[in-house]
């Protein structure tokens, strides 16, 4: 069995989606209890990211694994595509709000800043993830490529053809010979019928 890619990146996405949940919790529970305004929008969105991750992360990596007949391949398209939306456009609204600030310092601004580089990463990541989902697609010719998350399509191929092949074998049926290929027939004559070989 060869090197699977998806694993040490589905590793890296959830990690670093539990520290883009302390962080912007961290920014958060800053803006409630030392000033009188809501945390910004980007936080809360960042945050709500992580979570979405994570969530996406259990799916793809692990019930896709124990439970193949719960897997979905629009659902995991549709987890891969959001995913990645979500953080590019998370890490680019914190950056455009950050450089609007008229001055940014101490541990709070620190962990706003890494939420951006993090968020940034994981945009890149979940880009990775969905250019090898695609191109096993590709390489399959169809969502049977997905192999990392939803390879029951493929063992349900695999198990119609063995039957298709026993019941070929069971008929006389082969690989060069389709149908059975007589090797002998028998011919009408005037005294009766005679074997012809064919071979």
């Amino acid at each position: 069995m060869g090197f699977n890619i998806l694993l040490p990146i589905r590793v890296f996405q959830a990690n670093f989606s539990i520290i883009i949940i302390g962080l912007s919790g961290f920014v958060a529970h800053w803006y409630n209890t030392n000033t009188t305004y809501l945390p910004p929008s980007q936080i809360s969105f960042l945050l709500f990211c992580g979570v979405y991750s994570l969530v996406s992360v259990l799916y793809l990596g692990l019930i896709s694994k124990l439970f193949p007949k719960t897997s979905n391949p629009y659902a995991v398209l549709s987890l891969e595509i959001t995913n990645l939306l979500f953080w590019f456009a998370g890490f680019v609204s914190l950056s455009g709000f950050l450089s609007k600030l008229l001055f940014c310092r101490g541990s709070v601004c620190g962990a706003a800043r890494a939420d951006v580089g993090i968020a940034a990463c994981l945009s890149v990541s979940w880009i990775i993830t969905v250019a090898v989902l695609a191109r096993d697609a590709i390489r399959s010719g169809g969502f049977e490529g997905f192999r990392g998350n939803i390879g029951f399509l493929r063992h349900r191929r695999s198990g119609s053809g063995s039957r298709l092949a026993s019941m070929g074998e069971t008929a006389g049926m082969s690989a060069k010979h389709p149908m059975p290929v007589p090797t002998a027939i028998m011919m009408k004559n005037e005294g009766g019928y005679s074997q012809v070989s064919l071979a």
